[in-house]
């Protein structure tokens, strides 16, 4: 791995293997670039040294989206893109003999044509720390969670009707909420919009087709120009689609489902896989009738059917305000992430050595 030597500073790739990046939202280019079109995409890694410089290409004047860190566990702090600066100063002024953490992520990303057009992705090309000093392989949870959802997993609308800079935060989802209580590490694949059925935000194609192609299967494709690799498989992959296919056919909506858990069990033969039922409730007979159609068909017993009824939809089957949901249906940040702990504790039962229940948990 080729370094550059500064004056005073070492810059080094955002590929390079002490920095931990989830496994599938991102592409590592092999010219040691990282690449994303997600919300809630996220780095993580140790350094020494007084200073650390996130180095982006020109993409920071054409995404729009926000991006946030920690340093040390410390305070919150964010930079909205567009900026001003293609480098952003992430730490200046540490404590210089002592190991600091880094916790960066993706708390939004709205860029309209990101699926098709890379200068509007977020594209970190390297980081910058003191001459002299090093990156360190962070801690990190034993287990990998993979999650695919719509805007309510991308976290659209968690802080109420704001500008999206405020409103919108993955971060405060049911998906992080999931990932804490399954000690796991997460990656979240989410675009407002997107179904089984529909496109979705930054122009993303349904979730799957039989096609499998970039421009109309978002499921094994990171963008339309890279596909996402299985190479390494989540422990747990979880579907929480449906909600924007509520006025398409069932048939067509349950046949997609259907395709989607063969073609994913196919890439990940040992991954428990999660078929859920969105919160609302929205295509509910459709995703049933799916996921009876593939077991009797696979016979598979590492995937399993959630459904969370009425105490997951409270607040989020209406076309108005409700408590839960500024508009009836995106949920707070509180809620989502009650809902999360909803789910982990459905989970943790199938997960459990011996379990000998039914896949149907209702």
């Amino acid at each position: 791995m080729a370094l550059s030597l500064a004056v005073s500073s070492l810059t080094i790739p955002a590929s390079y293997s002490k920095i931990y990046y989830t496994e599938h939202n991102w592409h590592t280019d092999p010219s040691g670039f990282l690449e994303t079109v997600n919300s809630g995409a996220y780095i993580k890694v140790r350094f020494n040294g007084s200073s650390f410089t996130l180095n982006l290409d020109e993409t920071y004047s054409k995404a729009a989206s926000v991006i946030c860190w920690s340093v040390d566990d410390g305070p919150e702090h964010n930079q909205t893109l567009p900026a001003v600066s293609k480098d952003i100063t992430i730490a200046s002024g540490l404590k210089k003999d002592v190991a600091h953490s880094l916790y960066l992520f993706v708390r939004s990303h709205v860029s309209n044509d990101r699926w098709y057009n890379p200068d509007t992705r977020i594209r970190i090309m390297s980081v910058t720390i003191d001459d002299g000093a090093a990156l360190f392989a962070p801690n990190l949870a034993p287990k990998r969670l993979m999650v695919y959802g719509d805007s309510i997993g991308e976290g659209i609308a968690v802080n109420g009707n704001l500008s999206w800079q405020y409103a919108h935060d993955a971060h405060l989802t049911w998906a992080f909420s999931m990932a804490l209580g399954l000690n796991a590490e997460l990656s979240l694949v989410a675009f407002s919009g997107q179904g089984y059925t529909q496109s979705g935000a930054g122009r993303s194609p349904q979730v799957w087709s039989a096609s499998g192609l970039s421009n109309e299967s978002a499921w094994n494709w990171l963008s339309e120009h890279y596909k996402r690799t299985f190479a390494t498989c989540p422990d747990y992959i979880l579907n929480g689609h449906g909600t924007n296919d509520f006025f398409a056919d069932p048939s067509v909506v349950a046949a997609n489902s259907v395709g989607w858990m063969k073609d994913m069990r196919n890439a990940c033969p040992k991954s428990r896989i999660f078929l859920t039922v969105p919160f609302g409730r929205y295509s509910e007979a459709a995703i049933v009738k799916a996921f009876q159609d593939y077991q009797a068909e696979s016979s598979d017993p590492l995937t399993y059917l959630i459904q969370l009824g009425e105490q997951g939809s409270a607040g989020l089957d209406a076309e108005s305000s409700t408590m839960a949901a500024f508009d009836g249906c995106h949920p707070y940040g509180w809620k989502s992430s009650q809902l999360g702990a909803l789910l982990v504790g459905k989970m943790v039962p199938l997960l459990s050595k011996g379990y000998t229940g039914n896949f149907l948990e209702i």
